[in-house]
């Protein structure tokens, strides 16, 4: 019976990981570092929003072009009147009419000086647009980011999860052979009893690698926004940790190449063009306005009756209504001017105000650049400790993995005991783990290098 016992938990463990191993098996979709980006980047509502923005800062500049193109109003009326009218200004008169009035025009527009105010409308849309591009490029790149970093954690979770499943395994055949040994009396008891309760903690490690996994990803699915984790399973992918020097080596070229590339640099920079052409909007108000208008004009009517006074005044002879329409049509050019000398310091405080946004304008950038410079100076110092770790890691694994088979051959030849052998175990764990988890930060840390300097490409 207790021989049995000892097999519950390890079945237990392999129907978690088998059942895993259906699902990746029968999963619908089997989702790739990129396909998982493309999933983020479509769903994201920053990037939702960003596309809505780009969209209508496009229509602000098709508004701002609008203001250079003539505009064209056509307008008419129809007027019918009957009764008696009282005039008393030049002698008391009746007049009672019976009466169809019309009229029609066509007015046109255009501005000839506006004081630079469409001009500078219209660059500043411009600005306004790009900015809207790159503030959603910017978006885009935090979000690969943040799913590389997501994606990263769940593929060092699975490769822990093998690796304590290989750990698992090496106690289980150990306990074996400590039972049979025991039986034959080859073995005390106590160093089974020792062997037990390693493997139950090794056990626990793997629930607990497993279960981290399971968490990690739901919050990756989370930011995919899938809801359910039964249809979809991550792929596997090798781990990128060379260190490549020649590319991540050099600091400050890294920093000079953020300032050129980083889009929410260029951004600001675009902004402080942006800020600068309100105030040549603004200082429009103090030029004049010159316009220029034309239009087609014309008035008829029709009269039934007219009698003035009570005596019949009716014309002898009237034009029908589709003579008038083109008869008595008459045209008007002419030129506006507009100079709005006091304007109870509108102009004044606007151009106040819009000036103090451009200096806001030129605090922020100079912040992002200061920013932009400390964060690539801070992900560098970060790679060359990946770096460092990863040269470190390396011996310590090798070093582990023959401690641990010299200690394994003396423990067998009797020459040693339980406790050396179960330590040189954990410490060859440990140093895999550490192994694993500095090729992850290292693939991760060139990955945010790139996002620092711009470099992420969508």
């Amino acid at each position: 019976m207790i021989r049995n016992k000892k097999f519950i938990a390890p079945a237990v463990i392999a129907l978690v990981l088998g059942a895993g191993a259906v699902r990746a098996q029968n999963a619908t979709h089997l989702l790739t570092l990129p396909d998982c980006v493309n999933i983020a980047v479509q769903r994201s509502t920053a990037v939702l929003k960003g596309n809505n923005n780009v969209a209508n800062a496009g229509v602000q500049v098709l508004a701002a072009f609008g203001q250079y193109l003539p505009n064209l109003v056509a307008a008419g009326g129809y007027n019918y009147d009957r009764g008696n009218n009282f005039y008393s200004s030049s002698g008391p008169t009746i007049v009672n009419e019976n009466r169809s009035q019309f009229n029609y025009q066509v007015t046109s527009s255009i501005n000839i000086f506006t004081g630079y105010y469409n001009y500078s409308a219209w660059k500043a849309a411009k600005l306004n647009q790009d900015i809207s591009s790159l503030t959603l490029e910017y978006a885009k790149q935090q979000i690969e980011l943040d799913i590389t970093q997501s994606y990263l954690q769940v593929i060092l979770d699975k490769k822990i999860i093998a690796l304590d499943s290989n750990n698992l395994t090496t106690s289980q055949k150990r306990e074996d052979q400590l039972t049979m040994l025991t039986e034959v009396g080859r073995k005390a008891k106590t160093d089974l009893y020792q062997q037990q309760a390693q493997t139950s903690s090794n056990k626990l490690l793997l629930i607990n690698a497993i279960s981290k996994m399971q968490n990690d990803k739901i919050i990756l699915f989370q930011k995919l926004r899938i809801d359910s984790t039964d249809n979809y399973d991550i792929a596997d992918m090798p781990i990128d940790d060379n260190p490549d020097a020649g590319r991540y080596g050099n600091r400050e070229v890294l920093v000079q190449e953020a300032i050129q590339n980083r889009p929410d640099l260029r951004s600001a920079t675009l902004n402080t063009q942006l800020a600068d052409w309100n105030i040549k909007k603004y200082r429009s108000g103090y030029l004049p306005q010159v316009s220029l208008s034309a239009g087609l004009y014309n008035n008829g009517a029709y009269f039934n009756t007219l009698n003035v006074n009570g005596e019949n005044m009716e014309p002898g002879t009237q034009q029908n209504i589709p003579t008038q329409l083109y008869k008595y049509t008459y045209g008007l050019v002419g030129i506006n001017a507009v100079w709005n000398i006091f304007d109870k310091y509108y102009t004044k405080t606007n151009v106040a105000s819009a000036k103090i946004t451009a200096d806001n304008a030129r605090i922020d950038l100079q912040d992002t650049r200061t920013t932009i410079s400390a964060n690539v100076r801070q992900a560098h110092n970060d790679y060359i400790n990946a770096v460092q770790q990863m040269e470190t890691v390396g011996v310590g694994l090798n070093a582990a993995q023959k401690a641990f088979e010299a200690v394994s051959g003396l423990y067998k030849e009797g020459a040693t005991d339980f406790i050396t052998e179960s330590n040189a175990q954990l410490v060859l764990l440990t140093a895999a783990q550490n192994k694993i988890q500095a090729s992850v930060n290292m693939m991760l840390q060139k990955k945010a290098l790139d996002f620092y300097v711009g470099a992420i490409k969508n």
